[in-house]
């Protein structure tokens, strides 16, 4: 924090007192979005984010046990606007609540398929064998689609930025109206790159972090949509 002492424990680090118990996170108040009807950055206001996390919802055929420990994990991160260092340990238990699904939908015919040693060991190996067993697969995510046109609409900007240089004009028009995304879009294997980089993350938790940041809702994205395909006919 600016103009702290780095080696001393702050206020907003340190344990609440009943008169501190309520109070947003002061850091919480360095970030706005934009209002389309003010046309102006405003911050973000608690009902704003609680509205933000009552967006990541498990199916109903998801097992109770499971929901229940998401919605822990909804928890932490709403109360994370009164402590800013539950951000992160929100992050870890959704990550784990991803686990735990994947365990409990895919342990018996991993049981009957797979020989004992075989069994799959940590979040990276129970996603592989959800795909092995095509509990999960890219084209049921939900974003699919809205991601092949904003690759789509970023390809035909740059295009016309470079015949833009190449006519030597110094400014244009970007038009993607007429864009339509190519096979290519869609062919992002997003499950490959779950399975890089979410067992990377819970085990910067798992181990112990100082890694402190509030961008945790992807994560919350991703693991909503992971568990609800896991238990949610395609």
């Amino acid at each position: 924090m600016k103009g702290h002492a780095p080696d001393v424990l702050q206020p907003c680090d340190s344990l609440r007192t009943i008169d501190s118990l309520y109070a947003p996170d002061e850091r919480n108040e360095y970030f706005s979005r934009f209002d389309h009807e003010t046309a102006s950055f405003c911050p973000i206001s608690a009902l704003e984010h609680i509205a933000d996390i009552s967006l990541f919802v498990l199916s109903a055929d998801v097992p109770l046990p499971i929901r229940i420990h998401f919605e822990t994990a909804k928890n932490l991160y709403a109360y994370a606007w009164f402590v800013y260092r539950f951000y992160p340990v929100a992050e870890q238990q959704a990550l784990t609540s991803l686990e735990f699904a994947l365990r409990e939908r895919l342990i018996e015919e991993a049981r009957r398929s797979l020989s004992a040693k075989k069994i799959p060991e940590g979040l990276g190996g129970w996603l592989k064998e959800a795909l092995r067993q095509g509990a999960i697969s890219n084209d049921r995510f939900s974003w699919q689609e809205a991601r092949a046109w904003e690759r789509a609409r970023q390809r035909a900007e740059l295009q016309q930025i470079e015949e833009m240089q190449r006519l030597g004009h110094t400014e244009i028009r970007i038009d993607t109206t007429n864009v339509v995304p190519l096979p290519e879009d869609y062919e992002v294997d997003w499950i490959a790159i779950f399975i890089k980089t979410l067992p990377t993350i819970r085990n910067r938790y798992a181990h112990g972090s100082d890694n402190l940041h509030d961008t945790v809702s992807r994560t919350f994205e991703i693991v909503s949509e992971l568990i609800n395909q896991l238990f949610c006919s395609a």
